[in-house]
């Protein structure tokens, strides 16, 4: 908890420490940005490719008349 305390009074007093501590909050959103860009982009391509799959099973399927089974 001493280290804890002493880093906080670093970035309340010391202009360095201020300027550091933005820095570094800053760099770390833009990485959960990016990483949060790059899996949605990841699950759109994935969910096209799934439907592009299943429309190409379903054009390929052959046709089952299902009305045959009721009589």
């Amino acid at each position: 908890m001493k280290e804890a305390a002493m880093l906080l009074r670093f970035l309340r007093h010391d202009r360095v420490g201020q300027r550091l501590g933005v820095s570094a909050l800053v760099v770390a959103w833009l990485a959960v940005a990016w990483t949060s860009l790059t899996f949605t982009a990841a699950a759109l391509v994935l969910l096209a490719i799934s439907e592009v799959v299943r429309r190409r099973r379903e054009a390929d399927a052959e046709a089952v008349d299902e009305l045959d089974d009721l009589y």
